[in-house]
């Protein structure tokens, strides 16, 4: 402890930051990229399109088909494409086997699509580290925990928040950094204690087990059962034949169709929005007692539970639904649908991107001021100095690269390669591991950032060049029907690689000018 409060403060602000900076960063930045998950999912898929059909039409085309392929199914059930997605699809089960079908703009079911983790890697790797089991959600709630702790001593180290926000000062580079990082600090604030606190919410009985086993009988899961309202299970007796049901025309098939026309003229009048329905399941498929379970779109709610209605299957009366949640789950759910933030619209979306972009400066600069002031002291270790510094370069610039290789990868791998996914994930660590090494093989580290942010820049010039080489039909179709997800990767590819570019010159004029003055300030011969 120092010989002061505040002293203490900053003592524990510095320290971790400089012991979970590297895991803070990662954890931030695939974060960030998370906002973004089903559309870097669609972008990664060429086959993925804009699906322009009404989705009356689509739930008609859906039913038709399992009734068709899956007429025998214990459940079937019918993922409709929402604005981000364009993931149009019909799954159905027999026994413990599942079987998942996908259709296009065209109505015709898809052969093959890419084999690929999309978007859903870096969103899983945001709190689970890509470790099995529970052991990436502890690690990423220490560190939650770590940086709300972080974000308090921080507050208390720069008291002059006025004064701090309105410092900048870009001559000399050490002054900039500093001053970089307290006003970063300031503008996300709140945007960092909302993400660590609802993280910390999402995994709460996790993290508290010995109050959920001393309270209920099957622990966690048994803490789920009493605040997580579901439906009575299912007892299933009489099949349906074609006349017990009020279709208005008889069915081709043995196996009745749903009622859905008359179930959809009713969810119209409860869900006025355009597109509200989310996904379509249906329970014990033939039987007379068969349920229907409609979901609601997310985005007309901050909750990542959305509303669902409840019928009979053949008759399409409404039928008792799931009882309101409890506060605590509410409170859980609000603080979940804050954290992935499905609701938030175009450019809300983008905000939280740019606020997430400034935490991982924030937590960026903090590891380079820890270096750049134990530069001065002759008391700190060099091997720990070098170890940081260089470790920077790999946490910050290696995870950069090693993500763009992850698009790229996906980008040149042959579709018909076996376990082409998991090449992908072995692409982004194998190339993040190597720009671990190529740093500590660096005697200057400032060479290492130079190169890697200028090796970033070109791979994201590189992924637009595959883009506009490789996928031009697709290009041309997206321009067709005005796909703007997927067209607007190729402008957000090169302006990072313009950013990037301009990284890597600004430390390569900072070398030089090092260079300069050094040997500027190197006696002479003569002067000896």
């Amino acid at each position: 402890m120092k010989a002061t409060f505040r002293k203490s403060m900053i003592w524990l602000h510095t320290y971790l930051g400089v012991i979970l900076g590297w895991l803070l960063f990662a954890i931030f930045f695939t974060g960030t990229l998370s906002y973004f998950t089903p559309e870097i999912t669609r972008y990664l898929m060429p086959e993925r399109g804009s699906i322009s059909q009404s989705q009356q039409l689509m739930i008609a085309h859906s039913f038709s088909y399992l009734n068709k392929h899956a007429g025998e199914a214990e459940e079937w059930r019918i993922a409709l494409p929402l604005e981000r997605s364009a993931l149009w699809s019909v799954q159905w089960r027999e026994g413990k086997q599942r079987q998942t079908v996908t259709f296009n703009n065209q109505l015709a079911a898809r052969e093959n699509e890419t084999e690929t983790k999309g978007g859903l890697f870096f969103r899983n790797f945001h709190y689970t580290l890509q470790l099995r089991g529970y052991g990436g959600r502890y690690i990423a709630g220490i560190a939650a925990m770590a940086m709300l702790l972080a974000i308090f001593t921080g507050i208390y180290t720069h008291r002059r928040f006025f004064k701090d926000f309105f410092t900048l000062r870009p001559q000399k580079i050490k002054k900039w950094t500093t001053d970089f990082h307290a006003l970063a600090g300031i503008l996300t604030i709140p945007f960092c204690i909302m993400v660590c606190l609802s993280g910390i919410f999402i995994y709460a009985i996790m993290y508290l087990p010995y109050t959920a086993n001393a309270n209920f009988e099957r622990g966690e899961r048994g803490v789920n059962r009493q605040i997580i309202p579901s439906l009575p299970s299912l007892q299933l007796d009489e099949k349906v034949i074609g006349s017990d049901n009020l279709l208005s025309e008889p069915p081709s098939t043995s196996t009745p169709v749903p009622n859905y026309a008359h179930i959809l003229e009713k969810i119209a009048n409860q869900w006025r929005e355009p597109n509200s329905i989310a996904r379509i399941t249906v329970e014990g498929v033939g039987y007379k007692n068969s349920r229907m379970i409609v979901e609601r779109s997310k985005a007309t709610t901050v909750s990542n539970r959305a509303d669902r209605l409840v019928f009979e299957t053949y008759t399409g009366k409404s039928l008792e639904g799931y009882d309101d949640e409890t506060v605590p789950a509410q409170i859980r759910r609000i603080l979940y649908g804050l954290h992935q933030a499905n609701f938030a619209p175009f450019g809300m979306r983008w905000l939280l991107f740019g606020l997430g972009i400034l935490g991982c400066a924030l937590i960026a600069t903090g590891n380079i001021i820890w270096v750049t002031q134990r530069k001065k002291s002759a008391k700190q270790n060099p091997f720990t100095l070098a170890l940081v510094e260089k470790g920077n370069v790999a946490a910050v610039a290696g995870l950069i690269l090693a993500s763009v290789s992850f698009f790229i990868a996906n980008k040149v791998i042959g579709q018909d390669v076996a376990g082409r996914a998991q090449l992908e994930v072995n692409t982004f660590f194998t190339v993040w591991a190597l720009s671990a090494v190529h740093a500590f093989l660096r005697i200057k580290a400032a060479v290492a950032w130079k190169e890697q942010f200028a090796l970033a820049s070109g791979l994201c010039f590189v992924t637009v060049a595959i883009e506009l080489v490789l996928f031009r039909d697709r290009i041309v179709r997206s321009v067709e029907y005005l796909d703007s997800v997927y067209l607007s990767f190729i402008p957000a590819f090169f302006a990072s690689g313009i950013i990037l570019y301009w990284a890597a010159k600004k430390i390569g004029l900072r070398i030089t000018n090092a260079e300069i003055v050094a040997k500027n300030t190197k006696p002479s011969t003569y002067e000896k």
